[in-house]
């Protein structure tokens, strides 16, 4: 009767020994927001509008979706606040080709407790952004385009919390928004010279 109780609490011992490996991620500090927009683009046209949104994801789960929908939204409201009209015949449409958000396994790599007791990084979290500038006639006809397309990706230990991916989530989010903003300007002095408004 005496051996029972030692074998449920080994057991119990275990399994808070798996909990606290599954939660040792430990934070990764204060989450880095993305630095304020840089000065706005003037652009000689009378409207910038909306246009294409990014097509879904090939077999994305919930968290994968939702972590790319607010990357889309966050970069619309980048986009906005970056490009303005300063009046003209042609109108600017902003189309965001890609805005991806995902966290996978990374290739060779174990979960499960193999992971867990190598606290090598396993999961790897991959951001992309893709966005088209088009310039178009009254009539629907292209004038000029730019397109700008930035990537990066973030490694994170097997075991780290839900916490710890959130915040490297949000993380590799602002580092996205910091890259779109310096490759922006670049591509819109290469490509809409004529409308760019100093």
């Amino acid at each position: 009767m005496g051996a029972r109780p030692r074998g449920i609490a080994r057991r119990g011992a275990f399994g808070l020994f798996l909990v606290g490996l599954a939660g040792c991620g430990g934070p990764l500090g204060p989450v880095r927001e993305a630095g304020s927009a840089r000065p706005t683009i003037r652009l000689a046209v009378g409207e910038i509008l909306d246009g294409e949104e990014p097509a879904p994801l090939p077999a994305a789960n919930f968290i994968d979706e939702r972590r790319s929908a607010e990357l889309a939204r966050t970069v619309r409201q980048r986009l906005r606040a970056r490009l303005v009209p300063s009046g003209g015949g042609p109108t600017a449409r902003l189309d965001l080709e890609q805005a991806a958000l995902t966290e996978r396994l990374a290739p060779d790599r174990q979960g499960g407790m193999t992971g867990l007791v190598t606290r090598e990084p396993t999961y790897a979290q991959e951001g992309t952004v893709a966005v088209r500038i088009r310039i178009l006639e009254r009539d629907g006809r292209e004038l000029a385009r730019a397109r700008v397309a930035v990537q990066r990706s973030r490694a994170l230990p097997a075991g780290s919390s839900v916490t710890r991916r959130e915040d490297g989530a949000r993380a590799l989010a602002a580092d996205l928004l910091d890259q779109l903003d310096d490759a922006l300007e670049v591509a819109v002095r290469d490509n809409l010279g004529p409308w760019l408004v100093e």
